[in-house]
């Protein structure tokens, strides 16, 4: 059997099998339908090794809120007993979740019986807070920076295959980025962490200690990639996917062989030269953006010493006072929570992170 991307597998699986039966059944019913959330195929990153677990014949409604109420319990019935046992060569019928197994469900082949399938239900304010910890999608600057941008990438990234009522639609609309004020603290927040280690692979390397000048040159890279992806408006994903989705970056294209070069070379000059290329690279195409007068920086040595590196403070300066209210008044650049905390469970907990308002000066 051959592959089918899950995104486009549970696009035709709606078109073909849950549309007309909703259509047949349910002619008044308002309704969403969508693949959104968790599982490598809602970013489209999905192949054949994917389909060994929580990976299938598989799709999200959302209803309105009285009509979840009203109707949720008789949906599932309806489709335990009206779904066909496949779809496309692959059962639509699961195993429960494994509690010994981070509730993982996989596909189970069935020739009788009921359906235990994946036609999951939702509400989009219920969706919103269990994923988001949010109940309203007017935020404050401050709530913005608690939204862990892996969940906001699953929330955006996907595909709504159809919305009759617009609710789902006009949410992804609303958080498909952040704001501008935030961006502009989450760009002045990158900047500053170049800015505090610009020059410890060439210090580093001064001693000779190729595998430390090593480490400190991928926190760099990974630095700067993340700043590529606040440029250019991009949720970043959690660290499985966070190089997949860099190549997928209009920078990437110029900027990933100065990476690979630089992770390759053993000389502390040279590297030095090939990371300020790389960061000025980033600068002209921030300058490309015209968040500030464009800015025309050349590599310079740090003090007296033989290492090379750019003065990032002439960015933060310029950035800093574009800042407003209340980010301005923060004490430390501290960004958003993934540019604090780069613990892969944490950054998937979005109710974990209110108890961190009083980091941004918030009780």
């Amino acid at each position: 059997m051959d592959f089918i991307p899950g995104l486009e597998l549970s696009e035709s699986f709606y078109f073909e099998i849950i549309r007309p039966l909703m259509q047949k059944n349910y002619p008044n019913l308002r309704f969403a339908a969508a693949l959104l959330g968790t599982g490598s195929e809602v970013q489209g990153f999905d192949d054949l090794t994917s389909t060994d677990h929580h990976w299938g014949v598989r799709l999200l409604l959302f209803l309105e809120n009285n009509d979840f109420e009203n109707q949720k319990a008789a949906l599932k019935i309806f489709f335990r007993k009206n779904l066909p046992f496949e779809f496309r060569g692959y059962s639509t019928n699961w195993t429960s979740p494994d509690p010994n197994d981070n509730n993982n469900q996989f596909p189970e082949h069935i020739s009788e019986g009921d359906i235990n399938h994946r036609v999951e239900i939702f509400t989009v304010t219920g969706y919103l807070f269990d994923t988001l910890g949010i109940d309203s999608i007017d935020l404050s600057d401050i709530d913005w920076l608690l939204l862990p941008e892996q969940r906001l990438r699953e929330f955006t990234q996907g595909k709504v295959f159809e919305d009759l009522v617009g609710t789902l639609t006009n949410a992804r609309n609303a958080l498909s980025y952040f704001p501008h004020n935030v961006w502009l603290y989450k760009i002045l927040t990158q900047w500053n962490k170049i800015a505090e280690e610009i020059p410890f692979p060439g210090r580093i390397g001064m001693q000779k200690d190729t595998f430390g000048a090593q480490i400190e040159t991928s926190r760099l890279i990974r630095y700067a990639m993340i700043l590529c992806f606040i440029l250019e408006k991009k949720y970043i994903p959690y660290p499985k996917w966070f190089s997949k989705a860099f190549y997928e970056l209009k920078l990437s294209r110029s900027l990933t062989p100065m990476f690979q070069m630089a992770l390759n070379e053993f000389n502390f000059k040279k590297r030095d030269e090939i990371l300020c290329e790389a960061y000025l690279t980033i600068l002209q195409y921030q300058n490309s953006l015209g968040i500030t007068e464009p800015l025309k920086l050349n590599p310079k040595l740090f003090f007296s010493r033989p290492i090379t590196i750019i003065d990032i403070s002439k960015i933060l300066d310029s950035i800093r006072i574009l800042i407003k209210p209340p980010l301005n008044a923060v004490k430390y650049p501290i960004g958003s929570i993934d540019q604090i905390i780069d613990y892969p469970n944490l950054i998937c907990d979005s109710h974990y992170f209110k108890k961190l308002r009083n980091l941004f000066g918030e009780k």
